[in-house]
C-alpha cells in the first residue's frame, strides 16, 4: 500500500515487549491468583502465537502475505470457545452480562461460548484493523485497559483482573515511546491480535461485553468500514463506500496528518470510554 511505503524496514512484533512487560507487572501484583488471571493470560497467549507466526511468515521474505484471514479467525475462535468452556460452569458466575443503560443483567447459559469465541475473536481482529497507524492502536488499547480497571475498581472486581487492566495499559502507554509517530517499532500482529483477545477476555470476564462495544468504540468502527468496504465492493458492482479501508486510511488519504489523525482517534476514544463508563453505570 503506497500509504505504508516509507515505512517498510522498520521493526516489528514490539508486542512481544509489551506483552512480556505487561504479563510480569500482573504476575508481580497477583494477576494469577484467580481463574480469571489465567484465563486472560490463555487468551492473551493463545491468540498472541496466532500473531506470531503470522508475522514470522511476512518476514521470511520480502511481500510475504503470512497467515491467510479466515484460517486466523478460526484458530482465534478456538481459542475463545476453549475459555468459554473452562468458564462455563454456571456455579462460577462469569454467564451474566449487563445491558448498558438498563441497569439488569442476562444469562447467556448455552450461549456462553458461542459468544465468548465471537468476543474474543472478534476483539483481536478489530485490534488487529485499527493497528496501521504510528500510535493509534496502543493508544487506545491504553485507554481501553484503563476503563477495565476503573471498572474493576468500582465493582468491587477481581484483584488478578484489576492487575492485569492496569498493568497492560501501562505496557501500552510505555510502548508509545517509541510507537508514536514516527514509529521506531510496530507491535505487529502477535501484539494487535494478543492484546485484542485480552482485552475480550476482560469484557466477558467482567460482564461487560455489550460494553466493549461503547469502550473499545474505535475498534469497532475499524472493523465495520472493512466489512460495509468489502460488501459494497462484491454486491454493489465494486464501488467503495470509503476511499480507503480501514476507516484510519480513508482520513488519511483525504489529507489529514498521521499525528494529528491518532491523536484524534484517541479523544474520540477517550469519548467513548467515558460513554462506556455511564452506560454501565459507573459515573
Amino acid at each position: 500500500m503506497p500509504l505504508q511505503q516509507a515505512k517498510q524496514g522498520t521493526p516489528t512484533m514490539g508486542g512481544l515487549l509489551v506483552i512480556g512487560v505487561g504479563t510480569a507487572v500482573a504476575a508481580a501484583f497477583g494477576g494469577f491468583s484467580t481463574r480469571e488471571g489465567w484465563a486472560l493470560l490463555f487468551g492473551l497467549g493463545g491468540v498472541g502465537l496466532i500473531g506470531l507466526a503470522d508475522d514470522w511468515l511476512k518476514l521470511r521474505r520480502p511481500n510475504a502475505k503470512g497467515l491467510r484471514c479466515l484460517p486466523k479467525l478460526l484458530a482465534a475462535m478456538l481459542v475463545g470457545a476453549g475459555i468459554g468452556w473452562v468458564t462455563s460452569d454456571p456455579g462460577l458466575g462469569y454467564q451474566a452480562m449487563r445491558l448498558p443503560w438498563l441497569g439488569r443483567s442476562i444469562e447467556l447459559g448455552g450461549w456462553w461460548i458461542p459468544a465468548a469465541s465471537l468476543v474474543i475473536a472478534g476483539s483481536a481482529h478489530a485490534v488487529n484493523l485499527t493497528d496501521g497507524m504510528d500510535g493509534l492502536a496502543a493508544g487506545c488499547l491504553a485507554l481501553a485497559f484503563g476503563v477495565f480497571a476503573l471498572l474493576g475498581l468500582k465493582d468491587g472486581g477481581s484483584p488478578s483482573l484489576i492487575a492485569w487492566c492496569a498493568s497492560l495499559s501501562g505496557a501500552c502507554v510505555g510502548f508509545l515511546w517509541f510507537n508514536s509517530f514516527p514509529a521506531s517499532v510496530f507491535l505487529g500482529d502477535v501484539g494487535a491480535l494478543g492484546l485484542g483477545a485480552a482485552l475480550g477476555v476482560l469484557a466477558l470476564l467482567s460482564h461487560a461485553a455489550l460494553g466493549l462495544v461503547i469502550i473499545g468504540g474505535i475498534f469497532v468502527a475499524e472493523a465495520l468500514s472493512v466489512m460495509l468496504q468489502v460488501a459494497s465492493y462484491r454486491w454493489r458492482g465494486k464501488r467503495r463506500i470509503f476511499r480507503v479501508a480501514p476507516l484510519h486510511h480513508h482520513f488519511q488519504v483525504a489529507g489529514m496528518g498521521e499525528p494529528k489523525l491518532a491523536v484524534r482517534f484517541w479523544i474520540a476514544g477517550l469519548l467513548l470510554a467515558a460513554l462506556g463508563l455511564t452506560a454501565l453505570g459507573q459515573i
